[in-house]
């Protein structure tokens, strides 16, 4: 059996699987209840090793927001990973649960979830997004998650270039995708354009609810945000060669009224052969992508 975890700016996911992947078990613990006098850290792992309790693994594995080193040292990030920075995530969590450990961006984790047992599996390469606060990326190729150099390569889709005269973003580039098309630009976009959604508890929900009603008005939001999705995975099928793109993060959770148009606006720019072949998916694992994705990394030769 192996476990998962998957720490997030809002909540810690854990999970146990069983090797072919099916749920055991899983727990979710908010991360603003979790600090202690010993650290932030410290009050993490007690809470893995509670979850865990007296049950057997072979092994586990941890996403984490940041930039994570070779050695699994969290190097930076902005928010969460700052109160990490520095502390080699892999060994300390090998030395409190006696197994070999994992560890991996949250992005490169959820991506090898949904190869190994989601949406993209059968993929020679698959591009995986996660729209959310930000916009996620990973890439898998022939069966091993895209890695460079550095930390960072692979999972900065979310800062390609879709408008070199838009706002600039915090990684210091102008214009980038994530400005456009994450969760928090689409609900930027529906309040802007309909101020009135904004005192709903979820605004998001609310655009797509009365998008059914009335396609007519709400409509152009809707237009100009695929638009600029197809430019982003456009631009990513160009540079990887992706045949299976997979979308995740809650905004999926409307894909029906989405995902058709979408994916007619890529096969119109997408410049593949045969052409129109780029399977463009919604991600099936949900909110324990990354953590399931986690527990599988030693397959990948990433920090293990």
């Amino acid at each position: 059996m192996r476990m998962g975890i998957d720490l997030g700016g809002t909540n810690l996911k854990t999970g146990l699987f069983d090797e072919d992947g099916s749920v055991v078990d899983k727990g979710t613990y908010p991360v603003s209840g979790l600090d202690n006098p010993y650290g932030l850290w410290e009050s993490v792992c007690g809470s893995i090793t509670g979850f865990q309790g007296n049950r057997e693994i072979t092994r586990a594995g941890l996403s984490v927001k940041g930039l994570i080193s070779e050695e699994g040292v969290m190097c930076d990030d902005i928010g969460l990973g700052n109160l990490l920075r520095g502390i080699n995530l892999k060994l300390d969590l090998e030395s409190k649960l006696g197994v070999p450990v994992s560890v991996a961006n949250d992005a490169r984790a959820s991506g090898w979830g949904e190869y190994r047992f989601g949406a993209g599996q059968g993929s020679t390469i698959m591009v995986c997004l996660t729209l959310g606060t930000g916009l996620g990326c990973s890439v898998v190729s022939h069966g091993k998650p895209w890695m460079g150099k550095d930390p960072t390569s692979g999972i900065l889709g979310g800062h390609i270039c879709i408008d070199r005269n838009g706002p600039e973003c915090l990684c210091g580039n102008r214009g980038c995708f994530e400005g456009y098309c994450s969760a928090t630009a689409f609900r930027n976009r529906v309040t802007d354009r309909h101020p009135g959604l904004a005192a709903e508890p979820d605004p998001i929900i609310a655009f797509f609810a009365v998008y059914k009603q009335d396609p007519a008005t709400y409509f152009p939001v809707l237009k100009s945000w695929i638009d600029d999705m197809a430019l982003g995975i456009v631009s990513l099928i160009h540079t990887t060669g992706a045949d299976t793109v997979v979308i995740g993060g809650g905004l999926t959770e409307s894909a029906d009224q989405f995902l058709p148009a979408l994916r007619q606006e890529v096969h119109k720019r997408a410049w593949t052969w045969p052409r129109c072949t780029v399977r463009i998916e919604i991600a099936t694992l949900r909110t324990h992508a990354a953590a399931l994705g986690a527990a599988f990394l030693n397959e990948t030769g990433i920090h293990t």
